[in-house]
């Protein structure tokens, strides 16, 4: 009998990304080159966006979000807007989850309205601060998670897989299993640019290798573990489940203009394969490994 996975049906979430500052300075940042020029909104912006997605009433989970979004001064206002509305069965914020190793603080916005939290996790220990280049941030990150589960909050960890961290990913994956973590995402690498310059995308043959191992970690565990942003005809089934679903995000259209550079949505079966949200290949892997025909294979 299969185990009862439910991956978060992003599908149903909105998310508002309302400020630009960050106690990190990742590696791997999608912002960092636009993150200067990108407004941060006021209240009453996002008190007619949220009122927007309330009247329109297709999606029940909310997401602030931003640089990094536990850095804005007003998060508790905005929170506390978004759950005055009465309609939001979630509302998650996505972080670093530095700042949550306060527990005052971290008390402060689940009282405003916060019950879900989707917390970055890089690498363990030593990898993640360096990927974030902040000494010691692992250590308040994991103390947030401990935090949350206190609170009764549900959390997400979101781990971006890349050249750094591929080595240290399945002993992650084993820590997330045994952390009060209810779904662990790894997410494929947008560099942001047409070709990879920082050398920083992993191949499908390396991924393929990993999955029986990430795989085994987590058999057991009773948490899904989902792909997102990659080719999904190379899943090796549960716990394992590559979902290309995202959230509408209303993020500022200067962020659009640079996101294009990624050219995902390349592959060579694109006109047989019966995926309806498979992202493909970004321009950046092509350029660096080629189309991967002898490794994709069409959906029928």
């Amino acid at each position: 009998m299969p185990l009862p996975y439910h991956p978060m049906d992003l599908g149903r979430y909105a998310v508002i990304p309302v400020w630009y500052a960050c106690n990190n300075d990742c590696s791997i940042c999608m912002l960092s080159r636009v993150k200067g020029q990108m407004p941060n909104v006021d209240f009453a912006t996002f008190r007619g966006l949220v009122n927007a997605l309330v009247a329109d009433g297709s999606r029940d989970g909310l997401i602030l979000s931003g640089a990094e979004i536990t850095t804005f001064d007003q998060l508790e206002d905005y929170v506390r807007y978004a759950a005055s509305c009465r309609f939001f069965k979630k509302i998650q914020i996505q972080t670093n989850g530095r700042k949550l190793a306060d527990q005052t603080f971290l008390q402060r916005l689940v009282a405003a309205g916060v019950n879900e939290c989707f917390v970055s996790v890089h690498g363990p220990g030593e990898v993640h601060d360096a990927v974030t280049r902040v000494p010691g941030s692992y250590r308040e990150t994991m103390a947030g998670i401990a935090n949350l589960e206190a609170c009764g909050v549900t959390v997400i960890s979101n781990t971006v897989l890349t050249a750094l961290n591929y080595r240290h990913i399945v002993p992650l994956v084993r820590e997330l299993c045994a952390a009060p973590v209810s779904e662990i995402n790894i997410w494929n690498l947008f560099p942001m640019e047409p070709r990879d310059s920082r050398q920083l995308l992993v191949s499908l043959a390396d991924l393929a290798a990993l999955l029986p191992d990430i795989a085994a970690a987590g058999t057991g565990a009773g948490k899904p573990i989902v792909f997102k942003a990659f080719p999904e005809c190379i899943t090796p089934g549960p716990p394992c489940f590559f979902d290309n679903a995202f959230p509408l995000n209303l993020i500022h259209d200067r962020f659009w203009c640079e996101f294009a550079a990624n050219g995902f949505g390349t592959c060579v079966y694109k006109d047989r394969c019966g995926a309806r949200e498979c992202w493909g290949l970004s321009s950046a892997y092509i350029a660096r490994f080629g189309d991967e025909r002898d490794r994709l294979t069409p959906f029928q």
